[in-house]
């Protein structure tokens, strides 16, 4: 659990340090570093679990990873509803004046699209579908990884 924990600390204060340095990144473009903490977690937990029992079956292998994922996934998920409800609380009012801009271009009538935008683009849900997204990818990495770890990797373990 500590890995996790200063796993989620170090990607958000990258993130911090991103905005503070003048270049925050969009959600899908530092999405890739979730990824890649997630597959170091679970990573790591896995071969901690098989490294203080070889003989750990699969579900428990699963659970203790999954576990993991999950609070990854939790901690990010609340750092990001707090990042963009007071660190970049600006950051959603321009995404939707360019949205609304872009559907105007189209033909389509302000006072239609902007209280859709509003409604969609908060804080809350940035959060809750990156959570969701986190955990979904957080369970295939557990089950991916897990599978290598029981079927191959534990052969070549002390």
């Amino acid at each position: 659990m500590m890995f996790t924990i200063l796993s989620a600390l170090a990607v958000m204060a990258l993130r911090i340090g991103l905005y503070y340095a003048g270049r925050p990144l969009e959600g899908t473009s530092f999405m890739l570093v979730h990824l890649l903490a997630l597959v170091t977690i679970v990573w790591f937990t896995g071969h901690r679990a098989l490294t203080h029992d070889r003989e750990t079956p699969f579900p428990a292998l699963l659970r203790e990873t999954f576990r993991n994922a999950a609070l990854y996934a939790l901690l990010i998920g609340l750092f990001l509803w707090a990042y963009f409800s007071w660190l970049e609380s600006d950051h959603f009012a321009f995404r939707i004046d360019e949205l609304v801009a872009r559907g105007m271009a189209e033909g389509q009538p302000e006072v239609v699209i902007r209280p859709r935008m509003e409604a969609f683009f908060t804080p809350l849900n940035y959060a809750t579908i990156s959570f969701l997204a986190l955990l979904a990818a957080g369970a295939f990495n557990t089950l991916f990884i897990g599978i290598l770890q029981h079927k191959v990797l534990r052969r070549f373990m002390r």
